[in-house]
């Protein structure tokens, strides 16, 4: 028996820009069961990022586009599976740059733009001029202070919010890759990830590993998502892991809920002696007999299903490996016996191919 899983060290509250996150559990990428003595499943549809480059589950015609070819295997597709513990990261837990004195300044300093600027009776002067602003500033200190300011506000504000990041190097790709997980607009998260390099850069590996260990499953799909529109190939093992979730076994005791089903029956259970004058009767009480089933729940345990996250794992494996990986399906013990059995193998061979390419041009 394989005990492997993803170590969840970025529960939801403790990512980067998270001042403003407002809490919404649509989740209409996810497929929810609920097993307990009934059992059941609630579903919902499957979110794709339109315009990804990651073909379609089980396409595996041709070969990887150049943008998304590395120079050498990354070294966390060399490496089997561990048989216990958790997937180690992909790239260091990232910390914001900046002192706590800079970032109050920035923090003043962009609420003090999104009221002068682009307030509900900003003129359309007054908007570019912000606009302009937010486009120049590319200190990486500054972008969570950006981010917190303007989240929310129209899109040419955050729109010269993500331009701003574009410039700001490894920082800046850092901060589009968040936003592209954690905003709550479609487009928005579009347009993030419109402007992220590929091959992804540790910045983004550092971004989408926070997203796949988050405790926020809409954020866990999104993650998901954006592995598979940027062709992240390291996030593989993590993808693998993070498909879906699994409640933690109830610790109190006691009924969860009860389910009855039957019909009422009525009958006489007294009767009472009514004495007048010249005169006697009896005045029933009428009594009621349910018949039929009581169902306990005395346990239950939530199974909550990333299709998104599934869907960039088969696309990405499929692409990758030249085979079609959408047979595997939801098997995560499969998942692990592919990985180490037939992926690492042939990603060891295609790295020495490399390496040996390599040795052959170099002076």
């Amino acid at each position: 028996m394989v005990a492997v899983g993803v170590e969840s060290d970025c529960p939801s509250g403790s990512m980067p820009y998270r001042r403003a996150m407002r809490s919404r559990r649509h989740a209409p990428a996810m497929l929810i069961s609920f097993g307990c003595l009934l059992g059941g499943a609630i579903s919902g549809a499957m979110a794709s990022l339109s315009g990804a480059m990651t073909p379609p589950p089980g396409t595996i015609e041709g070969g990887i586009p150049e943008q998304f070819r590395r120079a050498r295997v990354p070294a966390m597709l060399l490496t089997p599976l561990p048989t216990k513990g958790g997937v180690p990261r992909m790239a260091p837990k990232h910390v914001r740059p900046g002192t706590p004195e800079a970032w109050a300044q920035f923090d003043a300093t962009f609420q003090a733009v999104r009221s002068r600027n682009f307030s509900a009776n900003a003129t359309t002067k007054a908007r570019a001029a912000g606009a302009a602003t937010v486009r120049e500033s590319v200190d990486p200190a500054s972008f969570e202070s950006m981010y917190t300011a303007l989240r929310g506000q129209k899109h040419d504000a955050v729109l010269a919010m993500l331009d701003a990041f574009a410039k700001g190097g490894a920082e800046g790709q850092f901060a589009l890759a968040s936003v592209a997980i954690q905003d709550d607009d479609a487009a928005i998260r579009a347009e993030a990830t419109r402007r992220i390099n590929t091959p992804p850069v540790s910045a983004v590996l550092a971004a989408l590993d926070d997203g796949l260990r988050s405790d926020n499953h809409d954020w866990v799909d999104r993650a998901g998502i954006l592995a598979g529109a940027i062709h992240a190939v390291e996030t593989l093992p993590t993808l693998i892991f993070a498909q879906f979730a699994q409640s933690a076994p109830p610790t109190t005791k006691g009924d969860k809920a009860w389910i009855a089903t039957g019909r009422t029956i009525s009958y006489v259970a007294n009767v009472i002696p009514v004495v007048g004058d010249n005169a006697g009767a009896y005045q029933p009480v009428i009594g009621q007999l349910i018949e039929g089933v009581v169902m306990r729940v005395q346990d239950c345990e939530v199974t909550i299903y990333h299709g998104s996250v599934h869907d960039s794992l088969v696309a990405i494996s499929s692409y990758d490996s030249g085979t079609n990986t959408a047979a595997l399906g939801w098997d995560m013990r499969a998942w692990y016996r592919w990985f180490n059995e037939q992926y690492v193998p042939m990603k060891q061979r295609e790295d020495q191919e490399l390496a040996s390419a390599a040795a052959g041009v170099t002076p």
